[in-house]
């Protein structure tokens, strides 16, 4: 039986860790897949509507305005399942499934780096495979993630060339 290839976007802000992802995914036959070192190449891949089985979040910083932001990425309908990878301590992430589970966010796993293909393999596996979801529309506020960006990221916000407020 031939296996259905899932999307995935990954945003990791060090390109020698993307193309460890991409090697990753592509084993776990994750063949399409956003690569993105910004969050200005996440809103360009966003653009495409495309709708996603997985976000890969690589250095995730955990604070109110990322949660936030998290939260409204996974009410868009355009991720279906997040995994969130980063130096985290055993009550830190227990503390974010907790805040996910709470604003049902469909968090994976928390995983600490650098992630494995093992890891990444049984992640992977636990993903649950929605197909009613096709026809919902992916909704607007993908766009409104500003307060998503990283501290150095918020200069386009505040001149108003990528953001709308």
């Amino acid at each position: 039986m031939a296996t259905i290839s899932h999307r995935a976007m990954v945003l990791c802000s060090h390109p020698g860790r993307l193309l460890n992802y991409s090697v990753l995914l592509n084993r776990l036959e994750f063949y399409h897949l956003s690569l993105c070192l910004n969050l200005d190449e996440v809103r360009k891949a966003l653009a495409s509507r495309q709708r996603y089985s997985l976000f890969i979040h690589d250095d995730f910083r955990p604070g109110a305005g990322e949660l936030l932001s998290l939260k409204a990425l996974s009410q868009s309908n355009t991720f279906r399942q997040f995994l969130l990878v980063g130096h985290y301590s055993a009550e830190e992430k227990s503390g974010l499934m907790q805040w996910a589970w709470a604003n049902r966010v469909p968090l994976l796993d928390v995983l600490d780096k650098p992630v494995s293909l093992a890891q990444l393999r049984e992640v992977t596996s636990s993903m649950v495979l929605y197909h009613s979801e096709d026809e919902r529309p992916i909704r607007s506020s993908v766009r409104e993630f500003h307060d998503y960006a990283p501290s150095g990221d918020h200069l386009s916000c505040l001149t108003g060339s990528d953001c709308q407020r």
